[in-house]
């Protein structure tokens, strides 16, 4: 019953204090329980900070295959079935009359290139206990990332007089048609760095020792979290300008995990958490033919957005504390999030046509992160008035759909007092 009463007043507490399109790639996130520190419970406060490096970019499409990353929706992008859905009487309109080519295959198609790179990650976190067996958490990233050397190579021919007719009205002089009828839309690279969602996190942790001759003790944790909109938001001006966080949305983030010690060194756990994303009103670039592509997309309009639910879901094992404070552990992670859904908040355009978008998809990506950690706690007499640690991890990702996964190479300072 003391328990509970505990549990219920931390809960009151903390939501007393607060009364798509998004990312598909594996961002830097500081609450991850395979990549954070461990908080032992015997100091009162813990500070770290992240700091991680891109060591390049995979992307995989719909089937697994990987990809180019501008690739990761449609093999080619079409710049005639770009020009489709628009009233008769506007200039795109015009110009689709003008042109007087049907779409063999090749006429107006684009092969796309290009170099994508999480450049670097930061992050800073806080964590304190109170009541016990509770924490309280603060983690706020950075990123910086690049696209660059973005070839659009046109695959029409010459040998028709439709041929020539697409590429001197259209392909020619593709970037600035394109800028031209898609209210500035930039085919070209950029460089983007900034904040991502500030995300506060309430947690409960208990070890419960066991006497058994190989299971020594069951931790388990659970925690809720809401992450706020503080991140750099998608550029729709920009070609796969993706958001540093969930674009606007404001989410609700629930987890919960095991975490078993056989003999002395030797740990496992899976660990769970499912974050929903509330519903947000914004101007996005939307398809007015089902047969477009996603990257040459010139209308924009005003969508409501029902976001799917992500689910990240690990598993781990650790030697711990095999050497002194040395510990090493291993981790796999799955990531998927739902499809989303949309709905325009106009009648000019049709909202099953603009649904058929498949950035709107589910996708998935699948990780193996090794960690090395040294505890300096265990150097130092237990009086000592502070506790740090640094730690060595990297992020390697093997699977994906729909995703531009980022190999990275990280190290994570920090100090409990």
């Amino acid at each position: 019953m003391i328990r509970i009463k505990k549990v219920t007043y931390s809960l009151i507490i903390f939501l007393s204090i607060w009364g798509t399109r998004i990312h598909t790639m594996n961002l830097l996130r500081p609450y991850d329980t395979l990549i954070r520190p461990d908080f032992v419970g015997d100091r009162t406060w813990q500070f770290a900070f992240y700091g991680e490096g891109g060591l390049g970019t995979k992307a995989f499409c719909a089937d697994g295959e990987v990809c180019d990353a501008l690739r990761i929706w449609q093999p080619e992008q079409n710049a005639l079935k770009m020009l489709q859905g628009f009233p008769e009487n506007s200039r795109i309109s015009q110009l689709r009359n003008q042109l007087d080519a049907d779409d063999d295959g090749t006429r107006g198609h684009f092969l796309v290139r290009s170099d994508f790179d999480l450049k670097y990650s930061l992050a800073l976190a806080a964590r304190v206990q109170f009541l016990r067996d509770f924490t309280f958490a603060a983690y706020l990233p950075f990123y910086s990332m690049e696209l660059k050397n973005v070839r659009w190579e046109d695959q029409t021919h010459t040998s028709t007089d439709e041929d020539i007719r697409v590429k001197q009205l259209l392909t020619d002089d593709f970037f600035a048609i394109v800028k031209e009828l898609g209210c500035g839309l930039d085919l070209c690279g950029w460089k983007r760095s900034g904040i991502g969602d500030l995300t506060l996190m309430l947690e409960w942790f208990h070890n419960f020792p066991q006497v058994k001759p190989l299971l020594k003790n069951v931790f388990l944790n659970w925690r809720l979290g809401l992450s706020l909109p503080t991140g750099k938001r998608a550029d729709d001006d920009k070609i796969f300008a993706i958001p540093f966080g969930a674009d606007g949305a404001t989410s609700l983030i629930f987890g919960f995990g095991i975490e078993l010690l056989f003999g002395s060194c030797f740990k496992a756990g899976v660990d769970v958490q499912l974050t929903h994303l509330f519903d947000t009103n914004q101007l996005r670039r939307i398809k007015t033919d089902r047969h477009q592509t996603e990257l040459l997309l010139l209308e924009k309009a005003e969508v409501h957005i029902d976001y799917g639910l992500w689910q990240r879901f690990n598993l781990f094992f650790e030697f711990y504390r095999f050497y002194r404070g040395l510990s090493f552990k291993v981790g796999y992670k799955f990531f998927k999030q739902g499809e989303n859904h949309i709905s325009l908040a106009c009648n000019d355009f049709s909202n099953t046509i603009a649904s058929t978008a498949v950035a709107l998809e589910d996708f998935t990506m699948h990780e193996i992160i090794p960690k090395l950690t040294y505890d300096f706690g265990v150097d130092r007499s237990p009086d000592a008035c502070t506790r740090p640690y640094v730690l060595l991890y990297a992020r390697l990702p093997f699977n994906g759909k729909h995703a531009v996964l980022a190999r990275t190479l990280g190290v994570i300072v920090a100090v409990d007092f």
